[in-house]
């Protein structure tokens, strides 16, 4: 079925220019001063003018053009159904070290679908490839002036790139960097080392080629391959993780190329993901060594973030709020007496979330115990807590339950927009399963204390 013309509104910002001119969820934009809105980003920058024409079509088929009179950098405030306006391009690399194809079959389709598109480092902070876009599009793009790009390198050796992305076209990242570089674009780059591929003297290369494109890179995050049970499975290259003496190796020549690079910019630019770290025995940096956190999503700093924030807290530095959970399920098994709360984590923080169990307990006066989940489900080279499933959680943790006990679950467990494992285990089936309460927080030390305060006053309160 052909694509209907225009771009479906979802609705107006409170206040805003589309609001006052009646525009509502139904109807369709369909060009700026006479040119179709290809995606978000013609969008944002057609809206820009002083003076503007707006056609829109609303649902009973009339087309309206509008004459708009605002300030340039005044948004029209239309919400759309499509984040991107235009189709999100898949990606169509073969990654040796690629985690959906080393998940197992039968989850949902979503879990499978791999995007590798530009437009989405603008919007969501994806990492791409670059691999999937052509000259035509990368320039347009780049003429647009929005930074920084987020872009997933890997290795700077052309042929080792293509060996690793199994896509001939990935040999040209270099180029392709160098040209958005010269545009004066800022760039976050990420390298997922996988060993005896392209750690060692490969990881040496990349860091010197993109040490030569600095300014504009900004910052360099190294990252380990994930290595689920499934890669034999699926037919899969043979690949490991890294053993504790490599990750104190990768950290060494992290460390080195940080003073170089304190002394040409004054910030460290290359960082290597906490993993690294709790994998090697190597203690955390201070929270001040990861400058701004360019790359906490790629789990950059977190560990030492969460215990510089915890510690804030807990001094007295930053107040403790009490802020409702983002969910909770289970309300019929909510009992008065004061049981354990459990803090729900993967095999990896679960050290730092014990200690600051403890630390939380004697503080706050409340029973808190960390509950370190192994995870079974992809295999326990899996560590991290987001990729904990709900039968995990459910067959470890229900067996040391007890009346009255409560659960908090990071939110980085679940769905970014419902409260469902990667397993498809909803949240209310896991709380009935437990037969406890269970509340989701934000995955950080503020979103633990806040969630802890406010359950510490609820269970406080009269009855």
């Amino acid at each position: 079925m052909p694509r209907k013309e225009g771009q479906l509104i979802r609705g107006c910002q409170p206040g805003s220019i589309a609001e006052e001119l009646d525009l509502a969820a139904g109807d369709r934009l369909i060009a700026i001063d006479g040119q179709p809105v290809r995606d978000v980003f013609d969008y944002r920058l057609r809206q820009l003018a002083e003076e503007l024409v707006v056609r829109i079509e609303h649902p009973d088929g009339a087309v309206v053009d509008y004459e708009i009179e605002k300030d340039e950098d005044e948004d029209l405030g239309l919400e759309f159904e499509e984040a991107l306006l235009d189709e999100c391009t898949h990606c169509h690399n073969k990654c040796v070290f690629c985690f959906i194809d080393q998940l197992p079959k039968g989850m949902r389709k979503t879990l499978y679908f791999k995007d590798d598109d530009l437009r989405l480092t603008f919007l969501t902070g994806n990492y791409v490839t670059l691999t999937n876009i052509t000259d035509q599009e990368l320039d347009r793009l780049i003429a647009y002036r929005f930074s920084p790009m987020n872009i997933s390198v890997h290795t700077t050796d052309p042929d080792l790139r293509v060996r690793m992305m199994k896509n001939p076209k990935s040999g040209q990242i270099m180029e392709r960097l160098e040209r958005i570089a010269a545009a004066g674009i800022a760039l976050n780059t990420q390298i997922v080392l996988c060993p005896d591929w392209n750690d060692k003297e490969a990881l040496e290369r990349t860091l010197h080629d993109l040490s030569s494109l600095r300014p504009s890179v900004q910052s360099i995050a190294i990252v380990p391959v994930g290595v689920t049970r499934f890669r034999e499975e699926n037919h899969l290259a043979p690949m490991r993780p890294f053993t504790k003496e490599e990750c104190q190796a990768v950290i060494e020549t992290v460390q080195r190329y940080q003073v170089h690079f304190l002394q040409e910019a004054n910030s460290r630019i290359l960082y290597a993901s906490d993993e690294f770290y709790l994998r090697g025995g190597v203690p955390l940096p201070a929270a001040s060594d990861y400058d701004d956190f360019p790359q906490l999503e790629n789990g950059v700093g977190m560990a030492s973030l969460f215990a510089a924030t915890l510690e804030a807290h807990l001094s007295g530095e930053r107040p403790i709020p009490a802020r409702e959970p983002l969910y909770a399920e289970g309300r019929s098994f909510e009992r008065q007496t004061r049981g354990q709360i459990w803090l729900v984590t993967g095999t990896l923080a679960g050290p730092i979330l014990e200690s600051a169990a403890q630390v939380l307990s004697q503080a706050m006066e409340i029973a808190v115990t960390a509950a370190v989940v192994t995870n079974h489900f992809f295999g326990d080279t899996i560590t991290v807590t987001g990729l904990l499933t709900g039968q995990d959680v459910i067959r470890q943790l229900k067996p040391n339950l007890k009346p009255g006990d409560q659960v908090l679950i990071p939110a980085c467990m679940l769905k970014a927009d419902s409260p469902v494992f990667l397993d498809d285990i909803t949240l209310e089936a896991l709380a009935n399963e437990l037969a406890v309460p269970v509340h989701v927080v934000r995955a950080d030390a503020e979103g633990l204390v806040s969630g802890l305060n406010w359950l510490h006053a609820k269970r406080s309160a009269p009855l």
